[in-house]
């Protein structure tokens, strides 16, 4: 499918990497950089394409599958296992909790199992370096997303509780070398980028800013309903069967088997910062909710086997397992099999140019050379990655600059500043909400409305030379011939390319 725009952003950023670019510095946004690092190191191997990072992601959701087998063998048995990650290939794909592209949640799971099967090898063997590296793999996890320092806490949290009851307890030495393992990857990237005198913009963003884009928005139900409703309804007896699983252990004190309810509660909990409940955040609790799932259809399986010696007991696991996939089947099917790239993305993104940033993008790339900047006036950095030409700002998303918090007003002046001092050779504008709000308010629009009267006024500087109108039902249509093109009936297309004047 066409790269969305989080794609977009970390594909971008993987890009500057290759080209021996660090994050903050030409492209701004409050994410640690790991997942561009994951990017970057994806599209080396891969090529820096959608079918390459689409590929790259297949990968990793595949490694986190044996990761949940191998906790699940430990965890519950081998059975149990191969239930657990059968039901995580399908969670990890589904469409409404945008698990076809390539989030930061997908590196978030990754890690964090990856840590988990550590901390059973650690436990397992006594061991301080398996503890260290547990530690290791939560840190890598906050680093592709901060919202993953719910699962070490919880890990933590767990760990003090079972030193308490336990005998012998758990060494407060493991502890301390799980906490180190933690914090070594973040220390590292700091200093990185202190090195590279990228400390300040790394802290302004992935801290300051970060800080206010999380206390913009009050919690409302109808928040977490409009991010929650489409995955629930995605398979909804997976949900219920997962809830059932995790009062089960509960209810069974099972001694390991309780890090599988720790995994599905820190990924609901790391989907709650900032109260955006996106759908993609969700992504985060599919392992544990696959490993709820199995401890469930065990638990049936053995109530049954309790109670009957008949022969059909022992296809329980199958039958279970098989009506929860074909409840999976069922509701995405269509999205999975049926659909085809192109369509796919019109009905998961509406009317966002996902699909029509592939053309602006070839156009781009045909009428510039790699020294020349572009800019967007809105937020699509999917097309700086695919033209291969440099933002003529470090501002790819329009939305920090729209939002109702303290710093947009500087940012952006820096914006405007950056466009008019470097002098992008083209300029595409979006006209659409969809690519300038991540909130809407009064406040909101105001700051719009003066990047909209900026605009106005140094668009001046440029031609008009090419125009898209997106519609929902038929193609999208391109119009490139500047000769064909009515500037005031093209202002209420979608998406505008404009050209710097030679005399300017």
């Amino acid at each position: 499918m066409p790269l969305e725009r989080d794609e977009g952003e970390y594909a971008y950023s993987g890009q500057l990497i290759l080209q021996g670019i660090l994050p903050y510095k030409l492209a701004f946004n409050m994410k640690f950089p790991g997942v561009y690092f994951m990017y970057a190191f994806l599209m080396a191997i891969f090529g820096q394409s959608a079918a390459g990072i689409h590929i790259g992601i297949f990968l990793v959701t595949s490694i986190t599958a044996l990761f949940i087998f191998f906790i699940g063998r430990e965890l519950l048995s081998e059975t149990g296992a191969l239930i657990a990650a059968i039901i995580y290939i399908c969670l990890a794909a589904l469409p409404k909790a945008a698990g076809l592209a390539g989030h930061a949640t997908h590196f978030v799971s990754l890690f964090v199992c990856a840590g988990i099967a550590a901390l059973l090898i650690a436990r397992r063997r006594n061991s301080c370096i398996w503890w260290f590296v547990s530690g290791m793999a939560f840190g890598l996890a906050i680093l592709m997303k901060q919202h993953a320092v719910f699962f070490p806490i919880f890990i933590l949290v767990w760990l003090s509780w079972k030193g308490l009851r336990q005998k012998p307890q758990i060494s407060v030495l493991y502890v301390v070398l799980f906490c180190v393992g933690c914090v070594i990857p973040f220390l590292v990237t700091a200093i990185g980028f202190a090195c590279a005198g990228l400390w300040h913009a790394f802290v302004f963003w992935t801290f300051e800013y970060a800080r206010q884009y999380v206390s913009m928005l009050p919690l409302r139900a109808g928040q977490f309903a409009s991010g929650f409703d489409p995955v629930f309804e995605s398979g909804i007896w997976v949900w219920i069967f997962g809830v059932v699983g995790l009062i089960c252990l509960w209810r069974k004190q099972a001694t390991l088997a309780e890090l599988a309810g720790l995994m599905f509660l820190a990924g609901l909990a790391a989907a709650c910062p900032g109260f955006y409940f996106r759908n993609h955040y969700f992504l985060m609790a599919m392992p544990g909710l696959s490993l709820l799932n199995a401890a469930f259809i065990l638990t049936v399986t053995k109530a049954l086997k309790d109670h009957s010696h008949a022969t059909w007991v022992k296809y329980i696991p199958l039958c279970l397992t098989a009506f929860v996939v074909g409840d999976l089947l069922a509701n995405n099917a269509r999205m999975w099999f049926d659909r085809m790239p192109l369509q796919l993305s019109r009905e998961l993104y509406a009317a966002n140019p996902f699909p029509e940033s592939v053309e602006v993008a070839d156009y781009l790339k045909e009428h510039t050379s790699a020294a020349d900047a572009i800019a967007v006036i809105g937020s699509e950095p999917q097309i700086f990655f695919l033209s291969h030409r440099h933002s003529a700002s470090g501002f790819i998303y329009l939305y920090a600059l729209t939002e109702p918090q303290p710093l947009a007003p500087q940012m952006r002046r820096e914006f405007t500043s950056q466009i008019e001092t470097t002098r992008p050779k083209y300029v595409v504008s979006v006209n659409m909400e969809l690519s300038w709000f991540s909130l809407i308010s009064p406040e909101s629009l105001q700051y719009a409305s003066a990047i909209q009267n900026w605009w106005a006024g140094y668009s001046t500087n440029y031609d008009l030379v090419g125009a898209v109108k997106i519609s929902p039902d038929k193609p999208s249509q391109y119009i490139w011939d500047e000769q064909s093109l009515n500037p005031v009936d093209a202002t209420n297309d979608d998406l505008l390319i404009y050209r710097r004047k030679l005399s300017r």
